[in-house]
């Protein structure tokens, strides 16, 4: 099956808007050559456009947060039985732009239900609330990270409280097997995190806080709270025998077995050129990788900073920084993974999928075919690398290491990709309302 490399370019700002059709902070203009275009903003329905006319959309509630609020436009007609015209756009926080919508723009595509059974979809299943962010999964269960919130945009997602949740199936079925409530001064955050990790699971929430359980036992007992000297890290790795905590600040936190072992200050480490840079941000750290007693770690300033921890953490030295010299501001470097024990993958925003040698750490030529932008999560799996673009972004692909090209786009139901999971040759994939359950091996067109 060929890849589909790009999104339907849908919305655009139109020259059209005159100085008699002008946006308000309550108004949207939308003019449509396409006749028949059913329009709805929040779920409800606000007109249907006819050839050429300019529908005048008023919004007076404040929904979600902010001045502004968060509001959703969304645009449908059916053409046939298997093809449609479909669009949909958040408007966050800032006034309206007139819209001008044409044929050129807006491109019938498959009707969802069957782009996402062409592309491999096997079953899914419905959470118990509307927005996930993170899941992990083990031999019996799938577990998912999720969130209840009382201001949004869709009536459909609107729930009586904020809270945040565990949510636990059975893998096989599917099914729920328990529900736990996690917090109840959840904030509005996709900013969290859930790992599994040498017979313990782990979930860390925005303000820092990790709680954690024996798999085998968690369904019988109350969680731990690990010991934590900083506050506001909540990302988690875990290789081998030792855990990894990091987040804002430029700290990354070492534990083993549970216990804190030393702390890491990357901002001690300055490559060269730093003091050149506009923006001296070091706030976010994304990700880390760990191998042969080296620490990788990624951050927000476009470098992967690298560490020997030797036999023991507390015994670390700083080694260097692996940054494109040529770049002249700095950029999030999102992911790290490894291939074939030596090969880091570096994923970036603005720059694509980078290379190094872990050994030599030296830099190798880069791929061939692939989007030379955001890479925001990816996992190595059996000669491919699965990587996703953005959380906005419905599209998982997958690159075959061997023929050096993107073979698959895992997409259709799924409005964005929070996270991803492979296990027992399925893919799964966590949208802001559902689990997917995918054939990660389904052939090429042609083949």
């Amino acid at each position: 099956m060929k890849a589909m490399l790009g999104c339907i370019c849908f919305l655009v700002v139109s020259a059209w808007a005159q100085e008699s059709v002008v946006a308000t902070d309550r108004t949207l203009y939308l003019q449509s050559d396409i006749e028949g275009l059913h329009v709805s903003i929040d779920d409800i329905p606000r007109g249907i456009t006819t050839q050429g006319g300019i529908l005048k959309l008023d919004v007076a509630d404040e929904i979600g947060t902010g001045g502004f609020g968060f509001h959703k436009l969304v645009v449908h007609k059916e053409i046939n039985a298997t093809h449609e015209y479909y669009a949909e756009r958040e408007f966050k926080y800032k006034p309206y732009e007139p819209i001008h919508m044409s044929k050129d723009t807006l491109q019938p595509r498959l009707k969802k239900a069957l782009l996402a059974k062409q592309n491999g979809l096997l079953q899914s299943v419905q959470l118990q609330h509307r927005f996930a962010s993170k899941m992990a999964m083990d031999e019996r269960f799938i577990y998912v990270l999720s969130q209840s919130r009382s201001n949004v945009y869709s009536t459909q997602k609107r729930e009586p409280r904020d809270a945040e949740y565990l949510e636990i199936y059975d893998k096989k079925t599917l099914s729920l097997v328990y529900e736990m409530l996690l917090n109840t001064d959840d904030a509005d955050s996709f900013d969290r995190d859930i790992l599994l990790h040498q017979g313990y699971l782990y979930v860390v929430s925005k303000n820092g806080k990790v709680l954690f359980w024996e798999t085998k036992k968690l369904l019988s007992s109350s969680p731990k709270e690990l010991l934590t000297p900083t506050k506001e890290l909540n990302r988690l790795r875990g290789f081998g025998a030792y855990l990894f905590r990091f987040g804002k600040g430029g700290m990354v936190e070492i534990y083993h077995r549970n216990v804190h072992v030393k702390s890491i200050d990357t901002k001690k480490q300055r490559f060269k050129g730093y003091e050149t840079l506009e923006d001296k941000r070091f706030d976010r750290i994304f990700d880390v990788l760990y191998v042969d007693n080296t620490l990788f770690v990624a951050n927000d300033l476009g470098e992967v900073q690298v560490y020997a921890l030797g036999s023991q953490p507390k015994e670390s030295s700083f080694i260097t920084t692996l940054r494109d010299t040529n770049a002249q501001a700095a950029y999030d470097v999102l992911a790290l993974a490894l291939y074939e024990k030596q090969t880091l993958f570096v994923g970036t925003d603005g720059h694509g999928l980078v290379l190094y040698d872990t050994k030599t750490l030296r830099a190798l030529t880069s791929l061939p075919n692939i989007p030379k932008n955001r890479v925001h999560d990816m996992h190595v799996w059996d000669d491919t690398v699965l990587l996703t673009q953005g959380l906005d972004l419905p599209h998982l692909y997958r690159y075959d290491l061997q023929q050096k090209k993107i073979t698959h786009d895992f997409q259709g139901e799924a409005k964005e990709v929070m996270d991803f999971e492979i296990s027992d040759e399925k893919l799964y994939t966590l949208d802001d309302g559902h689990v997917y359950v995918w054939n990660v091996k389904l052939k090429e067109e042609g083949q």
